[in-house]
């Protein structure tokens, strides 16, 4: 792999502070370029550009891994709601004749080749990279809490009833309303970014990458899986107003059975 760089996508919180990461990497004389959702970082001393988008993700390229390293705890400073787990990807690149993205056969990894050395060309990849990682995340949410939450539907099926305390349920209902609108919020990081209206020459980049990665197709199944955790959702909002309704009906047997009681001491005591 000696000629070969290595370019990583890092997911690891919902969001960044781009404006304290461009001040902490300026201060150490780094040039940085902010734009509306990312931040381009540089440095001419040592080759590699850094791209930090706002919705949580960076994109290095052109860095040992022990940097790599180092630019994870260095965003940890500047992060909002950071993640349990931090969601990562990795790509080698090259330069060449034709920009591209393949899977070397014998190596088993992704090489990105690259026809020119412009950061607009990288940037343009890195949105990709970027939304592809920040799927990764929202897909692996999405997944813990169905896998959290996959007893239920066989537990009605068995006993009929789900097998919670009424606090539990609700505190279900909490993680996954959490967990589907949290996801529901940010989807529109998937969308095509505002920066390719200003620079419709390098969404091709964007488009190559977005269908290598299989972007598409996968946000199609993330729409599928927020469908079940919204089944799960009213599963458990029936179970709750099933029990409440229950309630209900015994108060009201109660007070029958109390005002027949009194009725009847009443009519022995006359």
């Amino acid at each position: 792999m000696r000629s070969f760089l290595r370019c990583i996508s890092i997911c690891t919180a919902a969001s960044y502070d781009l404006l304290g990461i461009a001040n902490y990497f300026r201060k150490r004389g780094y040039f940085t370029r902010l734009l509306k959702d990312v931040l381009h970082v540089t440095n001419l001393k040592r080759p590699g550009d850094i791209y930090f988008f706002n919705h949580g993700c960076f994109v290095s390229w052109g860095f040992k891994k022990k940097f790599e390293d180092k630019l994870v705890e260095v965003v940890k400073m500047f992060s909002i709601h950071p993640l349990r787990h931090i969601e990562s990807d990795h790509f080698y690149y090259q330069y060449g004749k034709e920009t591209s993205i393949d899977s070397h056969e014998k190596l088993r990894v992704d090489i990105i080749t690259l026809d020119s050395e412009e950061a607009l060309i990288k940037l343009a990849i890195s949105y990709g990279l970027a939304q592809s990682i920040k799927l990764e995340a929202f897909e692996e949410a999405i997944q813990q809490a169905i896998r959290t939450n996959s007893e239920l539907p066989e537990d009605i099926a068995t006993r009929g009833e789900i097998s919670l305390s009424r606090r539990a349920i609700f505190k279900r209902i909490g993680e996954i309303f959490i967990a589907r609108s949290s996801i529901n919020l940010n989807i529109e990081y998937l969308d095509a970014p505002e920066f390719f209206w200003r620079n419709p020459s390098m969404e091709p980049y964007y488009i190559m990458t977005k269908k290598y990665l299989d972007i598409p197709s996968r946000v199609m199944a993330l729409n599928q899986k927020l469908d079940v955790l919204q089944e799960l959702l009213d599963i458990l909002n029936s179970q709750v107003q099933h029990r409440h309704s229950s309630l209900l009906e015994s108060i009201i047997i109660l007070l029958i059975v109390v005002e027949i009681i009194i009725s009847l001491f009443q009519f022995h005591v006359v």
